[in-house]
């Protein structure tokens, strides 16, 4: 008999950090892009999980198998200290909200990155064949960019 209540409340006990331990959900309204400056026909997401409490990332992956083209839409957020964008190199950009942005740009990716809300640092990386290969004639107006920022704003 005392064996049976000896269980009864340690199954107990442990139901309740399990419930605990499943409470912990990580609840965010994030915008996706609706438009984009070529046809997209492959749409795959990445959550990075390694330590929930200390950084959160999001990746957002768009692309065109055909040409290659693929623009990642990353939203990362440092739980301990809250990271800034680096302005250095970067032009500055005034977004429809008022909010500040910074583009830029080499041979092969063009960015666009921002602050976010709920503490995320934003940005939009375009490359084609996996950031492997000159731009050329794929490159984008800085607009296309602009544009998709406002879209999740």
């Amino acid at each position: 008999m005392v064996f049976l209540i000896l269980l009864i409340l340690i199954t107990g006990c442990s139901v309740g950090n399990q419930t605990e331990e499943r409470s912990k959900s990580i609840l965010y309204n994030l915008n996706e892009p609706f438009r984009f400056p070529f046809e997209v026909n492959e749409v795959y997401t990445e959550i990075a999980i390694d330590n929930p409490e200390v950084l959160q990332q999001f990746i957002f992956h768009y692309k065109n198998k055909q040409t290659t083209q693929e623009i990642r839409f990353i939203l990362s957020k440092d739980i301990e200290k809250p990271e800034k964008v680096s302005e250095q190199g970067k032009e500055p950009i005034e977004l429809k909200n008022g909010k500040q942005a910074y583009y830029d740009e080499d041979e092969t990716s063009q960015s666009i990155w921002w602050e976010s809300e709920n503490g995320f640092l934003a940005r939009f990386s375009y490359y084609i064949n996996g950031n492997l290969d000159q731009l050329g004639t794929y490159k984008l107006n800085e607009s296309d960019l602009i544009d998709l920022v406002n879209q999740v704003q």
